[in-house]
């Protein structure tokens, strides 16, 4: 859901921004899209000769044709994205994560990590070339995705704080494609022609490769085939028939992974406002036009006005190496060029996306940080134009559109064409992990938070479990005022459907939890935000991650996602657990008082303030099997003076070793704003300590 359109958006686009499935029959279909094309919004850049953003241009400097054929725009923007105010570095720390919170339209840059396409080797260089669009390429406030083929963390921060978070999950991405050694290998163009169109040329020259190379033939010599008929000369030796149903079959599994990966990243795109642009790094694909994927990005991208740049990491490409006379004799001069020729089409099919979606492709250079560092210079300004294609054929072909600029001496960039819509089934689209519902998988995958729902989550890191592992609480809020409940029996039931993911920073792994949450109240309305509370549990190694929630009105299909950064320390040393503040204790009969879970950092000052932490890793006295440790806290004006303070007083341990504590702290009268309290532990046999500070805030009476 939208929380505000530009002008242009508004009035072309008559297409949902985001898909919302509609249930049949009791049963939930797919997010689907309306097929018939009322309004078309094109995303257009215009460059100088040094690459840089040409502004100024009015309506009357652009014409736009749709099929050959000038259309009347109907809207026209120009949109400048600023530069937004860089997150200070001592600012205090993020405890609650919410999916509300107002924000610019900026820059939404989706980095999609092809591994399944990459070789080890230009992994390296792939690596290099997204680590120099972070480091050089982005401004405070843009936003980065950055998903990996193979599967494993979608990561998304913001710049600049997120910078460290992304090169670190970067460093743990690799190239998981791996070029055969045999004499019988086979490129993927030459296997697509071979197995898709039988075509006997093809297979003919890769024929006398593999003879070169002592591959046994079953077909007769090349002299006696010249002599005989067309249909034995046409006809291809199984030996290659065979390596070409393998090598296609094989580079189409790749690539259907990275169409998959592609869409699936493009469709969220809808529900941002923010410049997009994705950037495929990889060695490419070939174009396969049976290939249904291909069909679905292109619309994709429409849909979401994105434009999508293919970042080639071969570099300089050269003559294939089974063409060397290494593996056998030099090839024959005449098919030079046409060896040439074929292995230029390894890309083809990633080239065609960047065209198709109004993007470029940086290829044939060994340096690719000058290309995609320009990709983030003309995301700075661009101009949206509107039309009505009108009363068009609904025959599904693909209809080219051209953009012209009155100026001289400009390239113009805008995506090629669309399709039209058709009464044919629309194919599959790409599925996330099996199992997942696909808009829940929607929520998962989208760059920017969704608030079709209002969240707000926070994480709990607590004590050690096994294998090296730390109990981790999720602890969120839903406000279930945006909930449709159904009558029953003088009660009002809602269902919410969702999912938690943790992902690790440093490896890519991802942790999930599923659940359906039941709710039941009484009649009545709202008189404003009802918060819901739920936790979710995890076990997690040490490590940095990013956890997501996808929360969902099982009814009406409303959808809020949330993110929250967190970080398990090394559980071998001297730490605190996450200090639990609330102003909600339980207190069993005969039991001890416990603090109540919260995900909010807001406070009033008309009730009472506790701080609930436990300490782990202290060393343990000899001669009674018990830790001695001790704790104080201060609490303080973010930025001012110090409130109160306790000095460190020792802590009696349960009687199996447990150290925690329970604390009252008076901010009655205190004056509302942000506050942090900082909590300090110390091992006193060992020496040593350790501390945490916690922001929040005091509200009014």
């Amino acid at each position: 859901m939208l929380l505000l359109l530009l002008p242009i958006r508004q009035a072309v686009s008559q297409e949902p921004a985001a898909p919302a499935p509609v249930p049949a029959q009791g049963q939930e279909q797919p997010p689907t899209f309306a097929r018939q094309v009322e309004a078309v919004t094109v995303d257009v850049v215009v460059v100088d000769k040094k690459g840089n953003p040409v502004t100024g241009l009015t309506k009357g400097d652009f014409t736009l044709l749709d099929e050959g054929q000038p259309q009347t725009l109907l809207n026209f923007d120009v949109v400048t994205v600023e530069e937004q105010q860089a997150v200070q570095a001592n600012a205090p720390r993020i405890r609650i994560a919410t999916n509300t919170a107002p924000r610019l339209p900026g820059r939404t840059f989706v980095v999609v990590f092809d591994n399944l396409n990459l070789t080890p080797l230009n992994a390296q260089r792939a690596k290099s070339a997204v680590l120099a669009l972070l480091e050089k390429g982005l401004r405070p406030g843009d936003r980065v995705m950055l998903a990996a083929t193979a599967g494993g963390a979608w990561w998304t921060a913001t710049m600049p704080e997120g910078r460290a978070d992304l090169i670190a999950l970067l460093k743990g991405l690799d190239g998981r494609r791996f070029i055969p050694s045999g004499y019988d290998r086979m490129a993927d163009f030459e296997a697509m022609r071979i197995y898709q169109y039988s075509d006997p040329q093809m297979a003919r020259r890769v024929q006398e490769r593999f003879e070169r190379y002592g591959v046994k033939s079953n077909v007769k010599d090349q002299r006696q085939i010249e002599t005989e008929d067309i249909a034995i000369r046409n006809r291809i030796d199984p030996v290659v028939d065979n390596k070409a149903a393998e090598t296609y079959l094989a580079s189409r599994t790749r690539n259907r992974s990275t169409y998959g990966a592609i869409e699936r990243v493009m469709k969220p795109l809808a529900d941002t406002r923010d410049r997009k642009a994705v950037l495929l790094v990889s060695e490419g694909f070939v174009y396969d036009p049976a290939e249904p994927g291909y069909k679905r990005v292109v619309e994709a991208a429409r849909r979401a006005n994105a434009a999508l740049y293919f970042i080639d990491t071969r570099g300089l490409s050269e003559l294939a190496p089974f063409y060397s006379v290494e593996f056998g004799e030099r090839i024959d001069e005449k098919n030079v060029l046409a060896a040439i020729a074929d292995i230029s089409q390894e890309a083809g099919g990633s080239e065609s996306l960047a065209r198709d979606t109004g993007g470029f492709s940086v290829t044939k250079s060994n340096e690719l940080e000058p290309g995609i560092l320009r990709i983030a210079t003309e995301s700075r300004s661009y101009y949206l134009l509107g039309y009505s294609p009108g009363a068009i054929p609904r025959d599904g072909r693909f209809r080219k559109l051209e953009v012209r600029v009155k100026r001289s001496g400009v390239t113009v960039r805008a995506r090629r064409g669309y399709y039209a819509p058709t009464d044919l089934p629309e194919p599959a689209s790409a599925a996330g992990p099996k199992g997942t519902d696909p808009q829940i998988q929607y929520g998962l995958d989208a760059p920017t938070p969704l608030d079709g729902i209002a969240l707000r989550m926070t994480t709990y890191v607590l004590d050690p479990t096994t294998l090296g592992r730390a109990r981790v609480l999720l602890a969120a809020d839903a406000d279930i005022s945006a909930v449709e409940f159904v009558p029953a029996e003088g009660k009002l039931l809602g269902t919410l459907d969702t999912l938690a993911v943790a992902a690790r920073r440093e490896n890519s792994e991802a942790f999930r939890n599923d659940q359906k949450v039941d709710l039941e109240r009484k009649p009545g309305a709202f008189k404003g935000p009802s918060w819901y509370t739920m936790v979710r549990e995890f076990e997690l190694p040490a490590g940095g991650y990013q956890a997501k929630l996808v929360v969902r009105d099982a009814k009406s299909k409303r959808l809020g996602t949330v993110v929250y950064e967190f970080a398990v320390p090394p559980l071998d040393k001297l730490r605190l657990s996450s200090p639990i503040l609330t102003d909600e204790v339980q207190a069993p009969p005969g039991g001890s008082p416990s603090a109540v879970l919260l995900a909010r950092r807001s406070f009033s000052a008309a009730k009472p303030f506790y701080c609930r932490f436990d300490v782990y890793g202290a060393s343990v006295d000899p001669a009674t099997l018990m830790p001695r440790v001790a704790a104080g806290h201060v609490l303080r004006r973010v930025g001012g003076a110090t409130v109160s303070q306790s000095r460190p007083t020792e802590i009696l341990p349960t009687s199996i070793g447990g150290v925690s504590r329970l604390l009252q702290i008076p901010i009655a009268g205190l004056t509302p704003g942000d506050y942090e309290l900082e909590i300090v532990a110390r091992d006193e046999r060992a020496g040593v300590e350790t501390r945490t500070v916690e922001p929040f805030t005091i509200t009014g009476y």
